[in-house]
């Protein structure tokens, strides 16, 4: 099965998405990480896994998994973290690779050196140049819908959000609130850390901070996590 297919699966059934996380392989296909899934292994409430194994008929794969259609079922992993990906509640890379290392079969041996593999090409600074595009996007479209009209006064106003320093603020703020989650600040340290040149308009730590700001936008963007970055642009410019 792959993304789109796993997708329109999902949307046929209509599971309630706060019920339910795609867990393992599939999860990675709609990440992008990977091509293909045998099937849908899914982590549901206990609420879910009652109903649906009360309204469709399949068999039980083990005393907690049930199996029908293309989906294996069951209440274990449901407390993973999440992430969401085209609105679906998926889960994130690090949980993934823990329950991969866990279950050490050939497979998931294969599918963690994959992911290891994926991880790493993804340069911090690379990430960071597609999120300046982003984020920039995102800032420039808010100042338009606020109904400022000369280009100007739209630069003018976009420093407050596109600065070093700006940047350095909102994640420091949100860092404080403990707004963003482990997966999410383990990637700005990355970026943080990678060696970059500085800037002649912001001294070294508040570059870097920018610059982690950026590649985690640009991570989100890279794996079609619109719905967070949504998330995390209203927390800035609101």
């Amino acid at each position: 099965m792959n993304k789109a297919e796993i997708v329109n699966k999902l949307n046929e059934y209509n599971f309630d998405k706060n019920e339910y996380l795609v867990l393992s392989t599939a999860s990675l296909v709609l990440q992008g990480i990977k091509d293909n899934a045998n099937d849908i292994d899914l982590a549901v409430s206990s609420k879910l896994y009652k109903e649906i194994t009360t309204a469709y008929k399949g068999i039980y794969k083990e005393p907690d998994v049930y199996t029908f259609d293309c989906f294996d079922i069951g209440p274990k992993y449901f407390d993973s973290e999440k992430t969401l990906i085209d609105d679906l509640p998926v889960q994130t890379i690090p949980n993934i690779v823990k329950l991969k290392q866990k279950l050490n079969r050939e497979k998931d041996i294969a599918d963690i050196k994959l992911i290891n593999d994926y991880v790493s090409k993804q340069n911090p600074l690379i990430l960071a140049y597609l999120g300046d595009a982003t984020y920039e996007l995102y800032v420039r479209l808010y100042l338009i819908n606020k109904g400022i009209v000369k280009v100007k006064d739209l630069q003018k106003e976009s420093v407050k959000y596109v600065s070093a320093k700006a940047q350095s603020d909102f994640l420091e703020t949100m860092l404080n609130e403990k707004f963003l989650t482990d997966e999410e600040i383990n990637l700005i340290k990355r970026a943080r850390n990678h060696k970059s040149h500085s800037s002649k308009s912001a001294d070294i730590v508040t570059y870097k901070r920018a610059t982690g700001l950026e590649a985690l936008i640009g991570y989100l963007e890279l794996t079609n996590n619109h719905r967070r970055i949504a998330e995390i642009m209203h927390k800035i410019l609101n």
